[in-house]
C-alpha cells in the first residue's frame, strides 16, 4: 500500500512541474512578443521620421529648383535690362521706363566684397571668383535681397530665396582667375560673355513662410549658366545676300564705315560662290547706289533715334550735301566698287553663320521666337527675336517695326516677304526659305531697315524706293541675351554659403 501511495505522489508531482514550465514558457514568449513589439514601434517611428525628414527634404529641394527655373525666367523677361548701363530707357508696359541693372544710382548689380562673410552671397565654402557681382537692390554689400520668387504656387508650407553671381568672362584671357570689368557702352554690352550662378535656397514645413527660421526643411541648389544670343554676331555690312543682285529700283545701301576695318567701309556681302548656287550675274536696271553715313543723313553723326528726320536723306547728287559723297554706284557701271563685296567663298549655309544652328536644325531658333502667322500684329512695340511663318508677311501703310532701343531680329519664313508704302524696320529682317523653296522679299515701295537685312532666299526683288541704313548701336541692341543655358558639371547641391536671409514678413 505504501508503495502505491508513494507512486501516486511522484505522479502528482510531476504534472504540477511540467505546469511550472508552461507558464515560464509563456511568460517568455509574453516577454519575447512585448520586446519585438517595442522593437517593431521603434523602428516604424524611426521609419516615421526618415520618411518625414525625407519628405521635407525633397519638397524644399522641389521648391529650390523651382525658384532656379523662376530667376532664369526673370533673367530672360529683363534681358534687356540685365547688363545695361542706360537710364530712364526700358519701357515697363504702363507708360514708365526702368533703368538698366547697371545704370548709375540705381544698380542692380554690386561688386562682391573683398572679404565676404560666410553668410553673404559671395562667401561660403565656394567663394565668388575675384570681380564677381552680387545681387542687390539697396546699395548695401552688406545685406542680402533676393531674386524674385513667386511662391503663391508652391506646397503649403514652404518657400524659397534666391541669389545671383554675375561674372564677365574675358574670353580674350580666359584663364585669369578673375572676372572682367561691366560694360560702358551698348557696343560692350552686345559683345559681353557672362556666367550667372543662381544660388536657390527651398524650405518647407514653415509655420510663417515669410520667416525662414522656422523651417525645419531645407534644401540648397547652385546652378550655373552661360548667356546665349539672338545672333551669333552683329552682321557687318548692310546687306547680305545669296541671289539677285544688284536690286532693281532706286534702292539705297549706307554702309558700315568700318565694316573691312577702321576706316573701310562695306555695303554688301554678295554670293559668288559656284557650290551653293550663286545668284545671276550683276546686271540690272535700275538706279541702286551706295554711299556712306555722312552722305546719306548729312551729318557728321548718326541724329538720335538713326531716323532720318528732314526727308530728304539719300546717297549720292540730289542730297542736301555732298562733301562726303565717296563711292556712289549705279547699276549702268562696270565697276561695282571696294564697299561690295562679291565672295567666292560665300558660306552655303548663311544661317549656321548668323544663328550658330545649322540650317537643317532650324527648328532651334523658331522655338525660341515669337512666333506669328504673318506680320499683321507687328508694330513698334514688337521687340525681340521674332519668326514669322505662312503665305504672307506684308508691311505696308507706313507701319513701324521695332525701336531703336528696342528692335526686332524679324525672320521672315513666309512664301512672300513685301515691304511697301513707308515702312520702318528698326534691327535685322532675315529672309529665309527653309520652310517654303519658293520664299522670297520683294520691296514694292518706300521702305527703310534701320540695321540689316540678310536674304538667306533664293527669289529678291528690290523695287522701289528700299533703303538699308547701317545702324551700328540698333544691331548692338538687337544682339542681346536671347536666352541661358546652363553648364554641364557646374550644378551643385553643396558648399553655398549659409546666407541670412531678412525675414520677409510685413
Amino acid at each position: 500500500m505504501k508503495h502505491i501511495q508513494n507512486h501516486g505522489r511522484n505522479r502528482i508531482a510531476g504534472r504540477g512541474e511540467r505546469g511550472g514550465m508552461t507558464i515560464f514558457t509563456a511568460v517568455l514568449v509574453l516577454i519575447l512578443m512585448t520586446v519585438m513589439l517595442v522593437y517593431a514601434t521603434r523602428v516604424s517611428l524611426f521609419e516615421s521620421r526618415v520618411s518625414g525628414n525625407e519628405l521635407r527634404q525633397k519638397e524644399a529641394f522641389n521648391v529650390a529648383e523651382a525658384a532656379v527655373d523662376q530667376g532664369i525666367m526673370y533673367l530672360l523677361s529683363n534681358s534687356d535690362l540685365v547688363l545695361s548701363t542706360r537710364a530712364d530707357v526700358f519701357p515697363d508696359g504702363s507708360g514708365f521706363t526702368r533703368d538698366g541693372w547697371f545704370a548709375t544710382g540705381n544698380s542692380r548689380w554690386m561688386l562682391c566684397p573683398t572679404t565676404p562673410a560666410a553668410t553673404h552671397p559671395c562667401g561660403g565654402d565656394v567663394p565668388a571668383v575675384a570681380g564677381s557681382y552680387f545681387y542687390d537692390t539697396d546699395g548695401n554689400a552688406n545685406t542680402v535681397e533676393t531674386l524674385a520668387v513667386n511662391a503663391t504656387d508652391f506646397p503649403t508650407g514652404t518657400t524659397a530665396r534666391l541669389s545671383a553671381l554675375l561674372c564677365f568672362i574675358d574670353l580674350a584671357n580666359p584663364g585669369a582667375g578673375t572676372c572682367a570689368g561691366a560694360p560702358t557702352s551698348t557696343t560692350e554690352e552686345s559683345e559681353a560673355s557672362i556666367m550667372l550662378t543662381l544660388l536657390a535656397y527651398g524650405y518647407s514645413d514653415c509655420t510663417d513662410p515669410d520667416l525662414v527660421t522656422t523651417c525645419t526643411g531645407e534644401a540648397t541648389v547652385a546652378l550655373p549658366v552661360s548667356s546665349y544670343k539672338k545672333l551669333s554676331g552683329s552682321p557687318a555690312v548692310p546687306l547680305v545676300t545669296k541671289s539677285t543682285f544688284p536690286p532693281q529700283g532706286s534702292a539705297e545701301i549706307v554702309g558700315n564705315p568700318n565694316g573691312g576695318g577702321v576706316g573701310v567701309p562695306l555695303t554688301s556681302w554678295i554670293n559668288n560662290n559656284s557650290a551653293c548656287s550663286p545668284g545671276s550675274p550683276i546686271t540690272s536696271s535700275g538706279t541702286w547706289q551706295t554711299c556712306e553715313m555722312q552722305e546719306w543723313y548729312h551729318t557728321e553723326e548718326y541724329p538720335d533715334g538713326v531716323t532720318c528726320t528732314d526727308n530728304n536723306c539719300m546717297c549720292g547728287p540730289g542730297g542736301n550735301d555732298t562733301q562726303y559723297f565717296l563711292s556712289w554706284k549705279t547699276s549702268t557701271e562696270t565697276n561695282i566698287g571696294i564697299d561690295i563685296i562679291i565672295d567666292p567663298a560665300f558660306p552655303c549655309d548663311l544661317f549656321e553663320t548668323f544663328f550658330g544652328v545649322p540650317r537643317s536644325m532650324y527648328d532651334v531658333i523658331k522655338n525660341q521666337a515669337q512666333l506669328y502667322d504673318d506680320c499683321s500684329s507687328l508694330g513698334p512695340q514688337s521687340r525681340g527675336l521674332i519668326w514669322i511663318s505662312g503665305s504672307e508677311c506684308r508691311l505696308t501703310a507706313n507701319t513701324i517695326v521695332g525701336s531703336p532701343n528696342f528692335p526686332v531680329v524679324l525672320i521672315s519664313a513666309a512664301t512672300d516677304t513685301v515691304l511697301a508704302g513707308g515702312v520702318n524696320i528698326y534691327g535685322v529682317l532675315y529672309v529665309f526659305d527653309g520652310e517654303d523653296s519658293s520664299a522670297g522679299l520683294s520691296t514694292l515701295g518706300g521702305a527703310t531697315i534701320y540695321g540689316a537685312a540678310i536674304v538667306d532666299a533664293a527669289l529678291n526683288q528690290f523695287q522701289g524706293t528700299f533703303q538699308i541704313v547701317y545702324a551700328e548701336d540698333v544691331l548692338a541692341n538687337a544682339d542681346g541675351i536671347s536666352g541661358l543655358g546652363s553648364v554641364n558639371g557646374g550644378w551643385r547641391d553643396f558648399g553655398l554659403p549659409a546666407i541670412a536671409w531678412p525675414d520677409l514678413s510685413p
